[in-house]
């Protein structure tokens, strides 16, 4: 090589760089070297061992979902196509209040373990890889369930004792904080005092409390009140997962749950959220079940539904949710193999045509005695104008999905979309409804979400940084899934470089798996 001529790793030239700090583009060339963002700006002085044209492209920080359920996901395909091809290279995963530690007695899980450190241990010794970064949350249902069980009372002082115990020994290994899970079993039988207390061990340890709220529909602002307590009572950073209005007797009310959340902001509790653009969500059937009966978690719920209290369930559930209008809006995604038939039919169809009654919430029973309460659904229940309300507002993106290969022969069951789209959806919206311009766009799934997790090693194009880089066609990103055929792979995205790198060329995955478990803390 000729004197003064540098050499890179990867070069990626000519592209416009726009660097996640939310402030404009800008014309120019990145250098990687070990793995690290080397250089950046001209660099037509520099060779590098490969070389890739972004000419008439955006080159932008790996895109950071900030709320996934890849927990373990990516050991069961490393492929980890379904966020690649949308430009993720790192998932906030752990999140609603499950994680794959602390085991609970008796898990028959091999990928559940006793401890955060013990899954990164078992992950290296069973030679794993994966393809995207994974920053891991302590799921509190799972916390609690390994200390107290299902069971629906208060914690004991020394349970409490017991779970903080165990959050800081993950905190410290370098989990990023506490998930909690208000709305789902065992999380919903815990109370302020339980959740301060966990708080303030995630405070002194440095970390996050995020949280599927206890509600949000009817009693949101409780919820949201409820959170905002949380952060106040521990000084812990609260987040608000998800963040949506999925009752459509509160549709058209974004603006005031916003206000609310600038408020708390004001007052001294950081108060941050994030969520996915699309107007159906996707959960359990049995989280349209009361929560009695949920107190022995799924064992119990079927016992009930087998026992002489199965009609109280059946009128709560139609009271919760189901009608004719409102069953046509339940679409079955996954019977956990119990059920086929059911999965891509609404409950409404399931109901009348394969079950013969119009009584939608006897119907909704039966799936569940049928599926062992695993059942899933999509649930059409949110409004466009609330969506694009808070996508206008200064908010992070995050998937609420998973992981997941793109052949759909390799999944028994219909993903929500987002899982394939969210990243790429949300930039759809941006430049066909102005939602926010592109710098905030990048901004959004790139160092805002940095920064409020504590990620300070990636989010940004700097030199030092972790070599995370996506480079895309922003009048081309877009999802190709949808709701009845989700395994489908986005498009627009051209290159992925993961920790230095190459994890997709040309618009197509490449072998490497190059991805890390983030731990906080390190540098």
């Amino acid at each position: 090589m000729a004197s003064g001529i540098c050499e890179a790793d990867i070069i990626i030239r000519a592209g416009t760089i726009i660097d996640g700090t939310g402030r404009g583009g800008f014309q120019g060339d990145i250098a990687v070297k070990d793995g690290k963002i080397s250089a950046l700006g001209d660099l037509s002085h520099m060779n590098g061992k490969y070389e890739y044209s972004a000419e008439g492209l955006v080159t932008a920080p790996g895109f950071i979902d900030a709320h996934a359920h890849s927990d373990t996901a990516f050991v069961r395909d490393d492929s980890g196509a379904s966020k690649l091809y949308q430009g993720v290279t790192t998932e906030i995963s752990g999140n609603c209040g499950h994680s794959a530690f602390p085991a609970a007695p008796g898990s028959s899980d091999p990928w559940v373990l006793p401890s955060f450190g013990g899954f990164l241990d078992a992950f290296r010794e069973r030679g794993s890889r994966m393809a995207v970064n994974q920053a891991l949350l302590v799921g509190h249902g799972t916390l609690r369930k390994a200390v107290i069980g299902d069971m629906d009372r208060p914690a004991k002082p020394e349970e409490i004792y017991e779970m903080k115990h165990l959050l800081r020994r993950d905190l410290s290994d370098g989990a990023w904080g506490l998930s909690l899970g208000l709305e789902y079993a065992p999380g919903c039988f815990a109370d302020l005092e339980e959740l301060t207390e966990l708080g303030k061990t995630v405070r002194e340890e440095g970390g996050i409390v995020t949280c599927h709220m206890r509600s949000e529909g009817l009693e949101i602002d409780k919820a949201i009140d409820e959170l905002a307590a949380i952060g106040r009572a521990s000084g812990v950073p609260v987040h608000a997962s998800h963040l949506k209005l999925d009752n459509y007797t509160v549709h058209g009310r974004a603006s005031k749950v916003w206000e609310d959340i600038v408020k708390i902001n004001r007052e001294g509790v950081r108060f941050t959220a994030d969520m996915y653009p699309y107007t159906a969500s996707s959960t359990t059937l049995s989280i349209r079940c009361p929560r009695w009966c949920l107190d022995g978690g799924n064992e119990a719920l079927l016992r009930h539904l087998q026992g002489p209290r199965r009609q109280e369930i059946i009128d709560a559930i139609r009271t919760h949710y189901f009608n004719a209008e409102r069953a046509e809006t339940c679409l079955f995604s996954d019977d956990a193999g119990l059920w086929p038939e059911i999965v891509g039919k609404t409950l409404r169809f399931v109901a009348e045509d394969m079950l013969g009654t119009t009584d939608y919430a006897e119907a909704a029973a039966e799936v569940l005695l049928r599926t062992q309460a695993k059942a899933w659904c999509v649930f059409f229940v949110m409004s466009e104008q609330d969506m694009l309300y808070f996508l206008s507002r200064d908010i992070c993106i995050g998937s609420d999905g998973y992981a997941l290969p793109g052949d759909p022969d390799k999944l028994s069951y219909n993903p929500h979309p987002r899982s394939f789209g969210a990243i790429a959806e949300f930039f759809r919206l941006v430049r066909e409804k102005g939602i926010c311009s592109l710098e905030q766009a990048v901004h959004r799934v790139t160092g805002k979400p940095a920064e409020i997790f504590g990620i300070t090693d990636r989010g940004h194009l700097a030199p030092g940084m972790a070599a995370d880089i996506t480079v895309f066609d922003p009048d081309e990103i877009a999802p190709r899934a949808t709701y009845l055929k989700p395994v489908q792979l986005a498009q627009g995205v051209r290159l992925v470089i993961v920790n230095g790198s190459v994890a997709l060329k040309d618009g197509i995955q490449t072998a490497e798996r190059a991805g890390q478990f983030l731990r906080r803390g390190d540098k």
